[in-house]
């Protein structure tokens, strides 16, 4: 397994060993009913809308692997939307403008904050589903760390027509900042079907900063980004799945907007871990 000091951007070296704190790789033989039980790798219970359990949301492939799924025989998951996919929060108050479906780590397999103190590395590889494609005349929020207090995320990767935009970014990922701070661009990289993308990002959570790594397909992550400011105070959690907002929101973006009917729409995940990178490196293969 080869690590890549980003601290001394010049040095490679090979680690005898890899401090994991979140192991999302979905296990080749792991099956749907398993994403329902209280054990299950990810929170049964969020993000996802009240009538639907995972286990109607979640399409799994032995056979399409990512780049760190491989060291582990892992699978790639499939994480899809459809017309019952709004979210209630508590119970109440339904996101009706939204269509969403996230996983989310198992609160039991990450206490005490471990995800987001200190410097950890989150690893993840995403593609478009071939058979459910997204409507890129939305924005959709396909990861994000989103604070403890719900006021906002920060750091979101995005595809599609972001709010506001001309839709230049419809077959790109664009990661952008803390949303409090006006959700400031950070990397940005094509969004192809067939072809996952990895990424490793390097998130120190004393300083404040964030370095990306990325690549495609097999080929080793690549340092894409110097280590650049960004506000990652408030813990949380990760999200890795379909979030869809509407088109013309107006000035609630949760309740007010166009979604169309007859939705199903998927994004492919793969090798999702986060790393202990307090001593100054990170996975690369």
């Amino acid at each position: 397994m080869v690590r890549h000091s980003f601290y001394l951007l010049s040095s490679v070296v090979l680690a005898r060993c890899q401090t994991i704190v979140f192991d999302g790789r979905v296990p080749a033989t792991a099956v749907a009913a398993e994403f329902d039980a209280a054990d299950s790798l990810f929170d049964p219970d969020f993000t996802k809308g009240q009538s639907v359990s995972f286990s109607d949301l979640l399409l799994f492939s032995a056979s399409d692997v990512s780049l760190l799924d491989t060291q582990v025989n892992a699978q790639s998951v499939e994480v899809t939307i459809n017309d019952d996919s709004i979210f209630a929060p508590g119970g109440a108050n339904p996101q009706t403008a939204v269509r969403r479906a996230e996983l989310m780590p198992n609160p039991a397999l990450s206490a005490d904050n471990v995800t987001t103190t200190g410097v950890k590395t989150l690893h993840f590889s995403v593609k478009p589903s071939a058979d459910r494609p997204l409507n890129t005349s939305h924005e959709y929020l396909v990861v994000f760390l989103e604070r403890a207090d719900f006021t906002g995320n920060q750091i979101s990767l995005k595809t599609g027509t972001l709010l506001g935009s001309d839709g230049a970014t419809k077959d790109r990922l664009v990661l952008l900042g803390n949303t409090n701070d006006g959700s400031t661009p950070i990397f940005s990289t094509a969004f192809e079907e067939g072809i996952f993308t990895n990424f490793a990002m390097v998130m120190d959570f004393n300083q404040n900063n964030i370095q990306v790594f990325q690549s495609t397909g097999s080929d080793a992550l690549v340092q894409q980004t110097e280590l650049l400011p960004n506000d990652l105070s408030g813990n949380g959690a990760f999200h890795f799945g379909v979030n869809k907002n509407p088109i013309d929101p107006g000035v609630d973006v949760l309740r007010t907007g166009i979604q169309e009917a007859g939705i199903l729409e998927g994004v492919v995940y793969g090798g999702i871990f986060v790393e202990d990178s307090a001593d100054g490196t990170v996975t690369l293969s």
